[in-house]
């Protein structure tokens, strides 16, 4: 038995990486070009698109959290569009339905057309530096060596910096599917929200022969009663001379945010918060004790307690 929509929990996570550029655009020429967005203000930022996290997240579940890659399909018809293959077949539920087409949806349009918004939703990448228009040449001087050739040369556009993207996860959706009549325990439903999480404190990506480390420097998050990207645009980085700054200011604004009134009391946003940072990272980390990985174990506590008090099967 499910409680009512007032008490159902929704998770929403800001992490800060930093790493160099993670997703590029088709370039022109012998010039790999990183994505970006211009500002009203000239500035240029890196970004790396949801699809690209999305990418990582899953191959890291793939390879470590037992997560089963779904079917594809071609489509059908004259338009043949590449896409997940649901069909239910004679085997388990288990077998017939995946975790990524649970937590990230999916549009079937081979016979009866289904769809299932994102359960779990990811933001853009989006750098927390401005993008100075770096860039790294490259070429094959040691394989043209070998046969006493001309290199062939190329550019890539390069940086390095801090960038932040927020995960949310509508817990209540989690684990099923009126689609197919699915329905999983909340066991099997728990497990698969935390591994999203552990996926999130050890990530990394693969992209043009660099392996980038996108573990956490600085998360903040949580489970709340409501559905909202609370922090994403309020953590922000600033530098006094050489050393970085997480802005306090906003990250305290919303923390003082009202949700509602339960039992005569007040809850805000700072009730069901949990923040971490990385020490020695940041000018400014004396107030937070908590480190990334342990703000995220605690975060999976409050998954585990979601389940069992609102969210029971």
């Amino acid at each position: 038995m499910e409680r009512k929509d007032e008490e159902r929990k929704a998770l929403t996570l800001t992490a800060v990486v930093k790493a160099f550029p993670l997703n590029y655009d088709e370039g022109y020429g012998n010039v790999a070009v990183a994505k970006k967005v211009h500002r009203g203000n000239g500035e240029t930022y890196l970004f790396a698109s949801r699809q690209s996290i999305r990418y990582s997240i899953t191959e890291w579940c793939f390879q470590n959290a037992g997560w089963k890659r779904a079917t594809v399909s071609s489509g059908e018809g004259n338009k043949k569009v590449v896409q997940l293959d649901l069909k239910q077949s004679s085997g388990s539920e288990e077998e017939n339905y995946f975790e990524e087409a649970d937590l990230f949806g999916y549009m079937i349009t081979t016979g009866e057309t289904k769809t299932r918004s994102a359960v779990a939703r990811l933001t853009h990448l989006i750098s927390l530096e401005a993008y100075y228009g770096d860039q790294e040449f490259l070429n094959n001087k040691g394989f043209a060596d070998r046969i006493k050739t001309t290199p062939n040369l190329a550019n890539i556009e390069t940086g390095y910096g801090y960038y932040k993207y927020t995960l949310a996860v509508d817990l209540d959706r989690v684990g099923k599917d009126e689609n197919f009549g699915y329905k999983f325990d909340k066991e099997k439903r728990k497990k698969r929200v935390k591994d999203l999480l552990e996926a999130i404190k050890f990530l990394y990506r693969d992209i043009k022969g660099r392996r980038e480390d996108l573990r956490p420097l600085f998360v903040i998050g949580g489970v709340y009663p409501i559905k909202l990207l609370f922090f994403h645009n309020a953590v922000n980085i600033y530098w006094r001379g050489s050393k970085p700054f997480v802005s306090r200011e906003s990250i305290k604004e919303v923390l003082r945010v009202e949700l509602r009134e339960k039992n005569g009391t007040k809850e805000k946003v700072v009730d069901y918060t949990k923040i971490g940072i990385q020490r020695g990272e940041f000018g400014n980390d004396g107030d937070w004790t908590k480190s990334p990985f342990e703000a995220i174990d605690d975060i999976k506590k409050d998954v585990e307690e979601a389940f069992d008090k609102w969210l029971q099967h």
